[in-house]
């Protein structure tokens, strides 16, 4: 899948700069940590998908940020700072940069799923061969993936959002319908940022594939407090 490539988005796992609501529970170094563990199952996970991958990260401005992201993620990838003073700039930038370079399908995935599938990144990539555009809602209203064909890419989808609020997805989705796209829509899926996000992403995972990963072991040294927060689960898609 040369042709392809998934932009990932990252921050640098910093305590008290990842993860923030959720370390006002579980405190900075332990958000911090569980954020590392996202990032390294996803890239474990995408490794497997076969197209290209690169690292967006945040923060842009540290001279030294890319020699500590080669340390913590290796060689493997191609490092590029998100450049623009809002999220919808961040990525409308990332995607652009993408194509330009020569891609035909681009996916950007945001860190914060880090139980999610490789092989619906894959089916993703492959279902732009006939379908124009692909999004995976949030719980949370916003969305955790979104990706399009080189030739049916505009980038003012994401202009004029207001980032950070709960309504994300559907104004997106409504932009590219307005477009005439064919869109494929993913599963809705838990996007971890609070601890009540933690407690999903734990308890539909007991007996999935995601428990032999890092982040499953470093959640069950917190099971204790995970339980204080148990809610009344979403409908989740099957895990395997």
């Amino acid at each position: 899948m040369t042709d392809t490539c998934i932009l990932l988005f990252i921050k640098y796992p910093t305590p008290g700069r990842v993860k923030t609501r959720l370390g006002e529970v579980i405190g900075p170094d332990a958000a911090a940590g569980l954020y590392k563990c996202f990032v390294e199952d996803m890239l474990k996970g995408l490794g497997k998908v076969g197209a290209t991958i690169r690292i967006c990260y945040l923060p842009e401005d540290d001279a030294d940020m890319e020699p500590r992201l080669r340390e913590w993620l290796g060689e493997g990838y191609g490092l590029y700072p998100q450049q623009g003073v809002d999220l919808g700039e961040r990525m409308k930038g990332a995607m652009q940069l993408a194509f330009a370079d020569g891609f035909d399908r681009v996916v950007l995935l945001g860190s914060d799923i880090p139980d999610f599938p490789p092989e619906l990144v894959h089916k993703a990539l492959l279902d732009l061969d006939r379908m124009d555009a692909v999004v995976g809602p949030a719980y949370d209203g916003g969305y955790y993936l979104i990706g399009f064909r080189r030739e049916m890419f505009f980038p003012e989808v994401f202009d004029g959002i207001v980032w950070g609020e709960a309504d994300v997805f559907r104004p997106t989705v409504e932009r590219i319908r307005r477009k005439g796209l064919e869109l494929l829509r993913l599963p809705d899926w838990n996007d971890v940022d609070t601890i009540w996000d933690l407690n999903v992403l734990y308890r539909t995972n007991r007996n999935s594939s995601f428990r032999k990963s890092a982040t499953f072991a470093l959640l069950r040294e917190h099971n204790e407090l995970i339980r204080q927060f148990d809610i009344d689960l979403p409908k989740m898609p099957s895990r395997n």
